[in-house]
């Protein structure tokens, strides 16, 4: 599509069409303007000064992100929990998951949402494969009922004992012995 436009002096003319520049590939020309450009070269280019880079490099304490942190709350209370029950807990996945199935529903019921879940190992039939056992904390409802990291830190341990005492059978006092012992209420 061209547009033109004659005036006495000038004459002005527009066209939808893509140019081909001398210095560009014509293939590159044609391949830019089908897909469109790439992201690195759409990306901005602030005032000549270079792609912009993370603000905090990723060394320092600042740049993880709250779901990070929380895994390493996880990771650190599976850690103890495998210490102490090696054996019975070797074959167990630990799942972080942000919110429980059917959360509008449980808030709808009136009960509050449950902090993790346990399914135990099934064995193979003849249509499925063997399951293993899981366990599941949901970050969300946890972080919710928690005013700083300290207390997140120790209810991401409540919840995971509470979860191995459900998927071994046993009372929580007995998976960890230290289980509420330095807990304020």
């Amino acid at each position: 599509m061209q547009f033109n436009a004659r005036d006495s002096e000038k004459s002005l003319t527009i066209s939808l069409e893509p140019t081909v520049s001398a210095d560009q590939d014509t293939s590159t020309a044609a391949t830019d303007a089908v897909a469109g450009r790439s992201f690195v070269r759409r990306r901005r280019d602030r005032h000549g000064r270079g792609l912009r880079g993370s603000v905090l490099p990723e060394s320092l304490p600042g740049a993880r992100t709250r779901s990070e942190k929380f895994e390493d709350l996880v990771v650190d209370s599976v850690e103890r929990l495998r210490g102490l029950w090696p054996d019975s807990l070797a074959s167990v996945e630990y799942l972080i998951e942000e919110v429980p199935d059917q959360l509008e529903a449980i808030i709808a019921s009136g009960a509050q949402a449950p902090l993790g879940k346990f399914n135990r190992a099934k064995a193979a039939t003849g249509t499925s494969p063997a399951v293993p056992s899981s366990i599941a904390i949901y970050r969300h409802p946890v972080e919710v009922l928690c005013d700083n990291p300290g207390q997140i830190r120790e209810l991401v341990h409540e919840v995971m004992v509470e979860q191995v005492a459900g998927l071994l059978n046993i009372d929580p006092d007995t998976v960890d012995p230290l289980f509420r012992k330095f807990r304020g209420h």
